[in-house]
């Protein structure tokens, strides 16, 4: 009796790690070559023509569901204009995984979005892929003092991008507090 159930789980196993096998005639999806990368961290580096800089950090290690993020409110001088630099980071490991450069060699593939709901603020994308624009670098023009959010979206668009950002799956999206002063 104890060789026939020991018999029968063999069978069993070996079927069920069968089944769950890939089958290497099966194609690859054009659209879906690279894994999703966690993304933990958005920072945002920005420099003024006169010298003066400004950053903001958002940090969400343990992911969604977890604790909250960490978030710092971006503070702007007025009348400046001010080229950012954004840098998405995966920190979830025992190591830091700068992914901004696979984005930017999957330029084709991404678009960063800027929404702002401050009147006296205007962004403008600074860098393509040849054909649209990117978002990893960016101009950021200020005047009077006021305050609101800025929202940042990173979009996967493979196969898709059209220099919108309708289309495609949202990667990471935050929303920054924004001082102008």
């Amino acid at each position: 009796m104890k060789s026939s159930n020991v018999l029968l789980f063999i069978i069993m196993s070996t079927l069920v790690l069968s089944s769950c096998k890939r089958d290497d005639d099966e194609p690859d999806d054009p659209h879906n070559h690279n894994e999703e990368e966690l993304i933990t961290t958005v920072e945002l580096q920005l420099h003024a023509t006169d010298g003066t800089h400004a950053s903001a950090h958002w940090s969400d290690v343990d992911g969604p569901g977890g604790d909250y993020p960490i978030i710092d409110t971006l503070v702007l001088d007025t009348n400046k204009t001010y080229s950012l630099h954004i840098e998405f980071l995966d920190e979830s490991g025992d190591e830091v995984h700068d992914l901004t450069h696979e984005i930017e060699e999957e330029g084709s593939e991404h678009i960063v979005c800027y929404d702002e709901t401050i009147d006296e603020l205007s962004i403008t994308r600074t860098d393509s892929d040849g054909v649209y624009e990117i978002g990893l670098t960016s101009d950021w023009v200020t005047t009077n003092a006021s305050s609101g959010n800025v929202t940042i979206s990173l979009k996967h668009q493979p196969g898709v991008k059209d220099g919108t950002c309708t289309p495609g799956e949202t990667d990471v999206e935050v929303v920054f507090p924004t001082l102008i002063e």
